[in-house]
């Protein structure tokens, strides 16, 4: 049994509609949610409708019990169609991430890919970005991905981080005929692009010991996301003469350099240990507690983008 089917598995898809076509999208995702209920697997799922000037987008939630079955339900045939009615109804592509449920796994290993977009080719690349990655989310091993698009006003810059339960499943990944033949694809589209692996994950970030196991991956990745969040942004505004200065990979070598060492020895160590309680969830842990965690890290995310929208 593979590492990634021992435990339950939670997706969170970001939607953003277009105008006036909200109706027809909620239709389709509520299409969507039924169908899910009569694939295998199947535990919950759940639909959160944009609220304004703070989420922009519609945010759902599903999880399996396993991800042989999300591997099921993602390849489906009527979900495909019903992707491709949603797909004119979107202001942009929909995002998609993945969490695990188990507490530890035997290791994981992370591909981290750079892209530069020509000016003229950025619709074909965004459909690329979505085949490529329907194709990788079959591939034995996934666990999940996340993509980061360009900030306004700099070059268009995506990078795509890619999970996998071990480095031999990455490699796997990396020498397949499928991915090849996307690669050899991508080139019209970009100027140029860099690819990294990563063994492991941020467990560095959370007090682990020989007696303590890390927090379960998907509650790691919201903390840590409601870590970065307002860090990235405040550090973006604070260094934002040095991009009008330093060619790009320079002023981000620089902004990425001071947010990690942040992270690293100054929010993190005292952040888990205030969200201990959520990340490692003991024996008498209640519904209380777990929304006592969700509404920490929901309300960092949401006056960080209020904070922002407002300047």
């Amino acid at each position: 049994m593979e590492a990634f089917d021992a435990a339950g598995v939670t997706g969170i898809v970001w939607r953003r509609v277009l105008p006036a076509k909200e109706g027809q999208a909620e239709a389709i995702m509520r299409e969507l949610m039924l169908l899910s209920r009569e694939a295998e697997g199947y535990l919950g799922s759940e639909i959160f409708p944009p609220v304004p000037g703070i989420q922009d987008a519609y945010v759902v939630l599903y999880r399996f019990s396993r991800g042989t079955h999300l591997r099921q339900w993602l390849a489906s045939s009527r979900r495909q169609e019903l992707l491709r009615e949603m797909d004119g109804l979107l202001a942009a592509p929909a995002l998609e991430f993945f969490f695990t449920h188990g507490r530890k796994q035997a290791g994981s290993a992370s591909s981290v890919f750079a892209y530069r977009i020509r000016p003229d080719r950025e619709e074909a690349f965004q459909d690329w970005r979505r085949r490529i990655l329907e194709a990788v989310r079959m591939w034995k091993g996934f666990l999940g991905t996340e993509s980061f698009d360009a900030l306004d006003g700099v070059e268009p810059e995506f990078i795509v981080v890619v999970r996998f339960d071990s480095r031999a499943s990455l490699d796997a990944w990396l020498k397949s005929k499928v991915r090849n033949d996307f690669m050899k694809e991508v080139r019209a589209y970009v100027h140029h692009y860099t690819l990294r692996r990563i063994s492991s994950g941020f467990e560095g970030w959370f007090d682990t010991s020989e007696n303590t196991a890390p927090p379960a991956r998907w509650r790691q990745a919201l903390v840590i996301l409601s870590a970065l969040f307002p860090v990235i942004m405040t550090m973006r505004q604070l260094l934002s003469p040095i991009f009008l200065v330093l060619p790009l990979p320079v002023a981000f070598l620089i902004l990425l350099t001071l947010d990690m060492a942040f992270l690293t020895y100054v929010v993190m160590p005292h952040y888990s240990r205030l969200m201990n309680f959520w990340l490692r969830p003991g024996a008498d842990f209640t519904w209380r507690g777990e929304l006592a965690g969700c509404a920490i890290i929901a309300g960092i995310i949401a006056i960080t983008l209020l904070g922002f929208l407002l300047l």
